[in-house]
């Protein structure tokens, strides 16, 4: 445990010189190790994390180059995964031959792509995820437009003001989206501002928007409402989701969960 009191500056290099020799460390420890209250621990490894220094992870955090940005998003798809294959499928039924489109930079709609370029062609899709845009251009038929910008790491997509300004000046006919949280009574959530910002920019200039949402993020909030319910014109989500959808938000329209 170090006796004196650290600065911030040196609390951070000291808990990169940890890491970088371990490769995780947990939350308390750090915080015995520093002598110093978990909030602020806490708000360290945050800053850290955002300025992709190290990756936050639960319960600790780690090096940035233990787990590269392509192991991060696999490890998002495996988390109901059989929920985002179905939604996939649901929601690949309303795209056609020809369409404009946008899809952000989640691991739910990264498995909505996959279809769209094995089963559409002659897309023009405009994105912000990395992946997304590698993925699609495997249908020689697609026009892919990424959207430039600073890329986060832990997601491998476009942030910051250049990509948000790029954003304003691009129109498609459809949008699909997913989000960290979903409040059927207000809107979709995000816990990244520059995400949060880039979705809504791409939502006022989408004809119509298509929300793409398994059940573990129903009903729940994040720090950035994001797009407003009455700018969605459909979810798409899992069994269980349609369910509870159908069951306790009377005023979200639902795509016909039947779909297989």
């Amino acid at each position: 445990m170090i006796t004196k009191r650290l600065f911030k500056r040196e609390r951070m290099s000291k808990i990169l010189e940890i890491i970088n020799e371990r490769g995780f460390v947990s939350l308390k420890e750090l915080q015995r190790i520093l002598g110093v209250s978990e909030i602020t621990v806490r708000r360290d490894v945050k800053e850290l994390n955002e300025r992709a220094l190290a990756r936050k992870v639960y319960g600790g955090i780690k090096k940035i180059d233990s787990d590269p940005p392509e192991a991060q998003f696999a490890e998002r798809r495996m988390h109901h995964a059989n929920e985002k294959t179905l939604i996939a499928k649901r929601s690949v039924e309303l795209v056609e031959d020809g369409d404009t489109i946008f899809i952000d930079a989640s691991s739910t709609t990264f498995e909505f792509a996959k279809l769209c370029k094995e089963k559409r062609n002659n897309l023009h899709v405009v994105t912000n995820s990395l992946i997304t845009a590698l993925e699609l251009i495997k249908n020689p038929t697609n026009a892919i437009t990424i959207i430039g910008g600073m890329i986060r790491n832990d997601n491998m997509s476009v942030v910051g003001f250049t990509a948000e300004k790029m954003v304003q000046g691009l129109n498609v006919e459809k949008a699909f989206v997913s989000c960290r949280a979903f409040e059927p009574n207000e809107g979709t959530f995000e816990t990244n501002p520059s995400e949060s910002m880039i979705k809504r920019e791409m939502i006022k200039n989408s004809n119509k928007t298509y929300l793409l949402v398994d059940y573990s993020k129903l009903f729940k909030r994040a720090t950035f409402l994001t797009i407003p319910v009455k700018r969605i014109n459909a979810v798409l989500t899992d069994d269980k989701g349609y369910e509870l959808l159908k069951t306790l938000a009377l005023n979200v329209r639902l795509v016909d969960g039947k779909t297989k």
